[in-house]
């Protein structure tokens, strides 16, 4: 009887561990969605009041968990999309709410929400339902040159209103019902005003109300005089010189095809180039690379009203030349010895020429003097370009070269599973301003989910083995008790 008891046990544990996997397939069923979002904004996102939303160009995609913890992203179909507000009562930013029908967890239809907002203007034409007091005009453009019209799509009109609604005090938009605006044509230079006129709702019917926009009218910037190409000798120097009237400052331009470089930052592309004079008429170039041959420069001419190009400049690099070496020198044949003629030796004594009797003494060699040496001097303030920054010496020497340190970065944009985010810093050494990208880095909650689901499941099929178990151990004991109570009967029958 205990062999078969154990044999049953085993039994049930291994049925048991050979339902695990359904268990845990009952308990997660993969793959399912755990959110959505916006792909693509509808075509049209600017309504009026009265207006239904309209998701004609909308795209939305969803997260989608697979069974390996990964998760994909999925363009959903739009057939069982539903929103709120069907139609717009209200202006102002308004939020759209966006419901789609996707598989969850737990292997059945979801519903799963995202918010979209858009803008919902008054009705065009129509009068407001309040009483208007005054108005005023705001404009993104007040700087004008002579002769120039003004852009109406920078300016906005505003209405305050008074009465019970809204509110007392109200400040609306009502640039759509402007009347007039003087002038449309700017003839006359400095400050002057622009008039503006518009028929509103009053207490006693409509009336027109008028205010006043300040701007600044100035003259046409003039050029003239253009910069001139140039052809220089690798490692040569060359000038671009520009003149022009009526312009408030102006900034030098390196361009070559789609490539354009403001002045300041030249060197990051030609480390070995001296520049100087990128702010002013004169624009100066030292120790030019070959590189640089096919560029040009020219200049921007700038005020508070209008920006001015001027023509550009061809720069011209030509190669150094190689010198030709200097011919060997050959040496000079010695003349041959003249054998002396005996009558003529001179005799013993003393000789009456005194040149003869001089020794001839060696020539001097010249004194070299020492090259000049060159002291760096750095004068601490410190040259940056995207990545790094450095001490630069007046001959072009860098020293203290190293990345930028940021302490502390300034979140613009959170990253998300399906877009980068934006962060910006200062560099603590030289304190240039960084923006850049980061990626989104999943924390340790992420996947959670799926990991209970699975305990889940794991823990669903031991419940199931352990009652299985505790089961046929009952059904085994039940069994053996019945034998025995019929083995006691019939040995009392026997008596």
């Amino acid at each position: 009887m205990k062999m078969r008891f154990w044999k049953t046990l085993c039994g049930v544990v291994l049925i048991a561990l050979m339902l695990l996997p359904l268990g845990v397939a009952f308990a997660v069923s993969y793959p399912y969605y755990t959110g959505i979002f916006i792909y693509k904004y509808p075509n049209k996102m600017e309504y009026e009041v009265g207006d239904s939303f309209d998701p004609t160009g909308m795209e939305i995609h969803g997260y989608c968990l697979q069974a390996d913890g990964k998760t994909v992203i999925n363009k959903l179909g739009l057939s069982s999309l539903t929103y709120s507000p069907k139609t717009f009562t209200e202006e102002g930013w308004v939020p759209v709410t966006l419901t789609l029908q996707c598989k969850g967890a737990s292997g059945q239809m979801e519903t799963f929400a995202t918010t979209l907002n858009v803008h919902v203007n008054p009705i065009e034409g129509d009068p407001p339902l309040y009483w208007v007091k005054s108005i005023s005009a705001t404009a993104t453009k007040t700087n004008y040159t002579i002769g120039e019209s003004i852009d109406l799509s920078t300016i906005t009109v505003w209405a305050y209103s008074e009465g019970d609604y809204p509110p007392e005090d109200a400040k609306w938009d009502c640039t759509g019902f402007v009347k007039s605006i003087s002038p449309m044509k700017f003839t006359k230079l400095g400050e002057q005003y622009v008039t503006i006129v518009a028929n509103l709702t009053t207490y006693e019917g409509t009336a027109d109300f008028t205010t006043k926009l300040k701007v600044n009218v100035r003259d046409k910037i003039e050029i003239d005089k253009d910069p001139k190409g140039e052809t220089v000798t690798e490692g040569g120097s060359c000038y671009f010189t520009v003149k022009g009237k009526n312009y408030d400052y102006l900034n030098w331009y390196f361009a070559k095809g789609k490539t354009v470089i403001l002045g300041k930052f030249i060197r990051d592309e030609f480390p070995t180039l001296k520049v100087s004079g990128i702010y002013d008429k004169k624009l100066k170039l030292s120790n030019i690379p070959l590189e640089m041959d096919g560029w040009s420069v020219y200049c921007e001419f700038i005020t508070d009203a209008e920006t001015v190009e001027s023509k550009w400049a061809e720069i011209h690099v030509l190669p150094k030349e190689t010198p030709t070496p200097e011919p060997t020198a050959v040496p000079d044949t010695p003349a041959p010895a003249v054998t002396a003629d005996p009558s003529t030796a001179p005799t013993e004594g003393p000789s009456s020429d005194p040149v003869a009797e001089t020794s001839a003494e060696p020539t001097a060699e010249p004194t070299l003097e020492p090259a000049p040496t060159h002291t760096h001097s750095f004068d601490g303030v410190y040259h940056h370009n995207e990545k790094q920054h450095w001490l630069e010496c007046t001959c072009g020497e860098r020293t203290a070269v190293a990345d930028h340190i940021v302490a502390e970065w300034k979140t613009i944009m959170e990253p998300t599973k399906d877009r980068t985010g934006v962060r910006k810093g200062v560099c603590a050494v030289c304190g240039m301003e960084l923006v850049e990208s980061y990626a989104y880095e999943p924390s340790e909650n992420d996947g959670n989910s799926m990991g209970w689901l699975l305990y889940l499941g794991i823990g669903l099929a031991g419940a199931a083995v352990l009652g299985i178990a505790g089961a046929c151990t009952y059904m085994a004991v039940k069994k053996k008790k019945g034998k025995k109570e019929e083995t006691g009967e019939e040995e009392r029958e026997e008596e």
